[in-house]
């Protein structure tokens, strides 16, 4: 997978209505973007624990606005990472991805792409 990819993923983001306008919100609770991605909570804390927090960069910049501890609410930025984890996630037979191991090498591949400043120049391009 290369950067290449991940346009093609953010693209796909973009152009699903329900999932970009769903970072427009201050704030959600991780039951509630779970319900909204058709999961149980316990597979976003999965994700954070299994994929977000094998890349240090990333960890980083999704936690820091809580310096590192785990706040009720998600911002913009969180559900941004956990959208992009769903949706390659979701396209395991397409893309190859099927496992978090695959996903975190994928992330780690363009994780400077990803960060909460590029995540905000997305936002604004919308």
């Amino acid at each position: 997978m290369s950067l290449t990819d991940l346009l093609d993923v953010l693209v796909d983001m973009k152009q699903d209505f329900e999932i970009s306008d769903a970072f427009l919100d201050n704030l959600l609770s991780r039951t509630e973007w779970a319900n909204f991605l058709g999961f149980h909570r316990s597979t976003l804390w999965r994700w954070e624990e299994q994929i977000i927090s094998k890349i240090p960069p990333l960890k980083s910049s999704y936690y820091e606005n809580h310096r590192g501890v785990r706040s009720n609410y998600l911002d913009g930025y969180q559900r941004f990472l956990l959208a992009i984890i769903y949706l390659l996630k979701g396209q395991s037979v397409e893309k190859g991805i099927k496992n978090n191991a695959q996903v975190v090498k994928f992330l780690k591949r363009n994780f400077m792409h990803l960060r909460r400043k590029e995540f905000e120049k997305w936002k604004e391009s919308q």
